[in-house]
C-alpha cells in the first residue's frame, strides 16, 4: 500500500508526501517495496506534482536505500520515532524532485 497526500497548504500545491508506504510480511522481498514508491512517483507526475517527500524511520537500512535511489535526505529528527517504550528511532526525511527527472532508481 501507498498513499500520496497532496499539500494542504495552497503555497504547497505541486508537492506531496507519501504518508504510508506499507509490504505485507508476505510480500516482502519480492521486490514490492522498489514498485511502490516508482508507481507514487509515477502518479505524482501524471498529478503535475513537482515534488515528493516521504519520511523513513533510521535504524534500518531504509534510509541508505533512498539515498540510492535517487531522493535527498533534507531533515533528521533525534528519536522521534519510539518503536518500543524506552526505544526510539531517528526519522529521516528525504525528497525528490520530479522536475529534475528524479527517477528512483530500483535495485
Amino acid at each position: 500500500m501507498v498513499l500520496v497526500r497532496p499539500s494542504a497548504d495552497a503555497i504547497y500545491r505541486r508537492r506531496a508526501e507519501i504518508r504510508k508506504l506499507m509490504v505485507h510480511p508476505g510480500r516482502q522481498r519480492n521486490g514490492a517495496g522498489g514498485r511502490l514508491p516508482a508507481r507514487a512517483i509515477e502518479y505524482g507526475r501524471r498529478l503535475g506534482f513537482r515534488q515528493l517527500l516521504l519520511a523513513t524511520r533510521g535504524g534500518t537500512g531504509l534510509p541508505e536505500l533512498y539515498r540510492q535511489r535517487g531522493w535527498t535526505e533534507v531533515g533528521r529528527c533525534p528519536a522521534a520515532r519510539q518503536v518500543a517504550p524506552g526505544h526510539s528511532r531517528d526519522e529521516h526525511w528525504f525528497q525528490l524532485d520530479l522536475d529534475d527527472g528524479g527517477v528512483s532508481r530500483t535495485a
